[in-house]
């Protein structure tokens, strides 16, 4: 799958490619006007490589420091989470219970 479907997808769930370190990018999205932001990645903390593996939401800090995080089957189940919620603070209420139900 190219790398630009990925952007795209994302891109219409307001997440842009983002260089995280070492020139390193993945998929970003800054969710409050303080500057907490979310994260977007594979397993492995890159960028994912196709919409059926696994994916990672990773939400921080302002400053980077990491709060919390919620994996997904797929980047389908993650759009089906995001799109439901209305507002920034809802989706993430959303994350946080779907994650809570699917914890071991």
């Amino acid at each position: 799958m190219s790398s630009a479907t990925i952007l795209n997808f994302y891109e219409s769930l307001g997440f842009e490619e983002t260089e995280i370190e070492d020139e390193l990018t993945t998929l970003g999205l800054e969710i409050t006007p303080e500057g907490h932001y979310a994260l977007i990645t594979d397993s492995d903390g890159a960028m994912p490589e196709n919409l059926k593996q696994e994916v990672i939401f990773a939400y921080y800090t302002p400053d980077g420091a990491f709060l919390w995080s919620a994996s997904f089957k797929s980047s389908y189940i993650f759009k089906d989470i995001w799109t439901e919620a209305p507002t920034p603070e809802a989706k993430l209420d959303a994350i946080l219970k779907y994650r809570a139900s699917n914890e071991l």
